[in-house]
């Protein structure tokens, strides 16, 4: 992204007030929709967040770069008014001003001299003693040593009259004394090895004073060695955790020495053992897993091991390595798993040809028993049960018939398994026909497979 680009885009954000300084001021994008509307002007794709943190903090200052510069227009036009006597005119530029910016201090000077001397029917006698009122109260001030409220009633003096020489002479000395305070107070806190205290104090001074002797030395000096310690701090907190077993966050901390000392030996060499210590750990439980047969598990422990420095071709040999093993005990499970349906329908089909089989030995059974019947009926002779004294009586058609159907019942359950049922039925029938030879072989095989019923 170009320069130009950024102006671009931070232009919209101040067009407004640098066309019409008397209107109010435009609602303006904010950053997230100029960085979504990039692809408008071809500004290119960003394809990371640290590029788009960047390219947004860019157009940030940018924009505050723009909006200040258009401000600092706007107010020269409030202060030409303000000497054209034009208060009224003037607070309300400035005002617009310190809606947009309300640090703007120069405009915030001249809204309250403009307030102060609206309405005033000799303006130029009138600016003259607000300038000299200043510059009075800052005198008071200083001869209370409150020389740091000395110096802003004298700040307000030049700022309303640029060419009052006393008060830009005493603003002036003021400001040396004040960044001579500053400076004594930063080699105090330095002596006491307060080193951001003593940075606070110099960088003051050296607002008030850029040209103060040796002071940028001294902040330059203090400054590597704040580093120096901050990077030592880290390092130490790094050990610390390394030592604790938290590598990620050591590593986080070895990070952070780079970024403030790119070239600390000790921190990059620790950051390399650290990794390749991590890196085998991850190799270790790769092998693990592996073991216990959780490839997908092994080779995400392997490809996390790049990350942290091992060898890319023998991460991918392990990973190849799994997936191969993993792929043949699939094929091994699915071919097993094939013999056991294989397996499972022959004996369904066994059981069924069983089944089949015992269903026509039992049709047989009972045409062989109905062939029986029909000649025992053709070879009993008829015999009056009356007329034999002391002999039972013969067996009649009818309970000969209904043994037989209790035999044909006995062969059911017995074919079943269900050998309770059976006798039960076989000694129905051989009370009903004691002649039933089959009933009689029925229950004593009954009795001598599976003992004698209760």
């Amino acid at each position: 992204m170009t320069a130009l680009a950024l102006v671009v885009a931070a232009l919209g954000a101040a067009g407004a007030l640098a066309q019409d300084a008397g209107k109010p001021a435009d609602r303006r994008a904010d950053p997230e929709s100029l960085f979504f509307n990039m692809s408008k002007i071809n500004l290119g794709t960003i394809t990371s967040d640290e590029d788009r943190k960047r390219y947004l903090y860019s157009i940030q200052l940018e924009k505050a770069r723009i909006t200040r510069k258009t401000l600092r227009a706007v107010y020269e036009n409030a202060y030409d008014l303000y000497k054209a006597g034009d208060y009224e005119g003037s607070r309300e530029l400035t005002n617009k001003i310190l809606t947009v910016d309300p640090g703007f201090e120069d405009a915030a000077i001249l809204q309250r001299a403009s307030i102060e001397l609206n309405g005033s029917r000799k303006p130029f006698v009138s600016e003259k003693k607000l300038v000299d009122d200043r510059f009075e109260e800052g005198m008071a001030f200083y001869r209370q040593g409150r020389v740091v409220e000395a110096s802003e009633k004298w700040e307000e003096a030049v700022k309303l009259a640029p060419g009052n020489l006393k008060a830009r002479y005493w603003l002036k000395k003021s400001r040396g004394e004040i960044a001579d305070e500053h400076f004594r107070r930063g080699q105090k806190a330095y002596r006491q090895h307060r080193l951001r205290e003593a940075l606070d104090q110099w960088y003051a001074a050296l607002v008030l004073n850029p040209r103060y002797p040796r002071l940028v030395g001294a902040i330059s000096k203090v400054e590597s060695e704040v580093r120096e310690q901050d990077s030592n701090d880290k390092l130490q907190a790094a050990l610390n955790l390394y030592a604790q077993g938290k590598t990620d966050e050591a590593l986080r901390q070895l990070d952070g020495v780079l970024q403030i000392e790119p070239g600390d030996a000790r921190a990059t060499k620790l950051i390399g053992e650290i990794r390749l210590e991590v890196a085998n750990q991850h190799v270790a439980e790769g092998r693990r897993l592996y073991e216990s047969r959780n490839y997908d598990g092994a080779i995400g422990e392997w490809k996390k091991a790049v990350t942290y420095g091992y060898d890319t071709r023998s991460s991918d040999q392990l990973v190849a390595r799994a997936r191969d093993q993993k792929r043949r005990e699939a094929d091994a499970k699915t071919k097993t798993e094939q013999d056991r349906q294989r397996r499972a329908e022959e004996a369904r089909q066994r059981e069924e040809e069983a089944a089949r089989k015992a269903e026509e030995e039992h049709k047989k059974q009972e045409e062989e028993n109905k062939k029986q019947l029909e000649v025992s009926k053709a070879d009993t002779p008829k015999v009056n049960p009356t007329n034999m004294a002391g002999v039972p009586a013969a067996t009649s058609e009818n309970d000969k018939r209904e043994a037989v159907k209790h035999w044909n019942a006995g062969i059911i359950f017995y074919q079943k398994g269900d050998y309770e049922k059976a006798r039960d039925e076989w000694q129905i029938c051989k009370q009903m026909d004691p002649s039933n030879s089959d009933c009689v072989t029925g229950l004593q095989r009954i009795d001598q497979s599976y003992g004698s019923g209760p």
